[in-house]
């Protein structure tokens, strides 16, 4: 493998020179979580999904998802809903923030209570819709931003229409699709099936970046080969190892990946904590019911699941990760946890 095979990606006027995304996620892919990746080698990133009608509405929660943390480039805004004009709107406001390279609309959020009133995956059941969204998002943004779509293959087994929503999407002039290779249905459960990536890039002109199924950081370089998609967007093998990006780069110049010291790993979910930190130092004293720093604490727990959770002192931190604690107290337990040593040996990251 060599960074030849691997191309930058043009979406529209962007370029993106390493193609290989941090997927967003709710509750995890902060500012704070998508600076450190970017920070660690990944190509690009993408905000929460954040609700074009909360936008609209002013809702202060709502913009909260729009924050950054230094500066985060290439950084896609993603937003989700079924009314074109409203989409458009926040589109349009998103745009005039100068913040962010690209629009996002997503059109493959899995989740009952998104889906079932027609948002996210719930667009696939509605192509001509989501055309006309993608079409009044790209008249509102009016070249300032490209926009593209991240969506799925359909909205379950039985009705795998992916081609139809890809060529609708396309035609309105998005600029980039991001491809998940499962149906809403299944969330993320079973197989991603990339034999349909491959058809819809093989179907589509503009790029597509396959998403689902990628793992070790050798699939990333698997899936190029086997579906010839342009980029490739990674989801939940990051979370608690931003270092997995890392990887995919000395992959690709065929070196050896590095497992990262235990300092190395206290070094960066400190950092992680502090930028927590500075976030929420932004928000009102209104939005804080337990203040700044025990908040941030309260936001890293499902990280530090994921940071510690090989370590045999694990057990005795996530005893008390109810609690809220001062950021003393807890970098002082994930200390004692790095400490206690691994459960076993990493797995080398080409595995």
């Amino acid at each position: 493998m060599n960074q030849g095979m691997w191309r930058p990606l043009q979406i529209g006027p962007l370029r993106v020179e390493w193609p290989v995304f941090l997927a967003p996620m709710a509750g995890y892919t902060d500012g704070a979580f998508r600076s450190l990746c970017l920070e660690h080698g990944c190509g690009a990133v993408v905000t929460e999904m954040v609700s074009a009608q909360g936008l609209m509405r002013n809702h202060l929660r709502t913009s909260r998802y729009l924050e950054t943390w230094g500066e985060e480039h290439p950084i896609g805004a993603q937003i989700y809903g079924s009314d074109p004009a409203v989409m458009a709107a926040a589109a349009d406001l998103i745009a005039a923030m100068g913040r962010f390279d690209f629009i996002d609309i997503n059109a493959g959020c899995p989740m009952p209570k998104i889906r079932n009133r027609g948002d996210g995956a719930g667009l696939m059941r509605d192509p001509t819709k989501m055309a006309d969204i993608t079409r009044q998002v790209k008249a509102a943004v009016a070249g300032r931003l490209p926009v593209t779509v991240k969506t799925r293959l359909g909205w379950c087994p039985d009705t795998l229409n992916v081609l139809e929503t890809t060529a609708g999407v396309e035609e309105a002039g998005a600029e980039a699709i991001f491809l998940h290779g499962r149906v809403a249905s299944v969330r993320h459960s079973g197989p991603a099936h990339w034999d349909w990536i491959a058809e819809a890039k093989r179907a589509r002109k503009i790029p597509v970046i396959g998403n689902g199924g990628v793992k070790a950081p050798a699939d990333v370089f698997r899936m190029l080969a086997e579906t010839g998609v342009d980029g490739v967007m990674v989801g939940r093998a990051p979370l608690g190892n931003p270092w997995w990006f890392r990887d995919v780069r000395d992959l690709a110049a065929a070196r050896e990946p590095l497992v990262p010291s235990i300092e190395e790993r206290r070094t960066v979910i400190h950092e992680h904590l502090r930028r927590e930190m500075d976030l929420m130092a932004r928000r009102e004293g209104r939005e804080l019911k337990h203040g700044a720093e025990r908040t941030a604490c309260l936001i890293i727990r499902p990280h530090l699941v994921r940071y510690l959770r090989a370590f045999r002192g694990f057990g005795d931190l996530a005893r008390t990760l109810e609690e809220r604690q001062d950021a003393a107290t807890l970098l002082a337990r994930v200390d004692q946890v790095l400490a206690s040593g691994l459960k076993t040996a990493p797995s080398p990251a080409s595995s």
